[in-house]
């Protein structure tokens, strides 16, 4: 409900003449969703929102009987919001897979990429001890033979 009253509070100051950033800021919503709602408003998609309702303290049960389905306007308005950004997010993800396609072409693994991407991601501490199980498992599985500690392990043993 907080989302709708900045939304409805944005809307009123931007139809009052004030700039886009300054009514972002005072309610505190994203430029670039105050820019798709400054786009709904010039497509007239927004002739719903009304004004903010009066202060707590008024007699708020008429001014919903007067608006009609408020409750039904607030979840649409949850519900295309949460189109929009899983629109965005989607156009993420496809701008991401580029650039890893982009990588592949010049010779990169995506694979590795994506593994250094989600290291890089993580905590030290956590990827030390991440690092540190990976060498347990390896050692118990002989897998280090591969490298030159392991190489000089394997000739002290013979």
């Amino acid at each position: 409900m907080a989302g709708s009253m900045n939304l409805r509070r944005y809307v009123a100051d931007r139809r009052a003449g004030m700039s886009r950033e300054e009514a972002a800021e005072a309610h505190g919503i994203p430029i670039a969703e105050a820019a798709m709602w400054d786009a709904d408003e010039d497509k007239g998609e927004l002739a719903w929102v009304e004004p903010p309702p009066p202060p707590i303290g008024h007699n708020s049960k008429d001014q919903t009987m007067s608006n009609g389905n408020v409750a039904g306007d607030q979840l649409r308005l949850f519900l295309e919001r949460i189109e929009r950004l899983e629109e965005e997010k989607k156009g993420i993800q496809d701008d991401i897979k580029d650039v890893y396609l982009e990588a592949k072409s010049q010779g990169y693994d995506p694979k590795i990429m994506r593994e250094i991407v989600r290291e890089r991601k993580m905590d030290k501490d956590k990827r030390d001890e991440r690092e540190a199980l990976l060498e347990t498992y390896r050692a118990a599985l002989g897998m280090l033979s591969d490298t030159p500690l392991g190489a000089a392990a394997m000739a002290r043993a013979a």
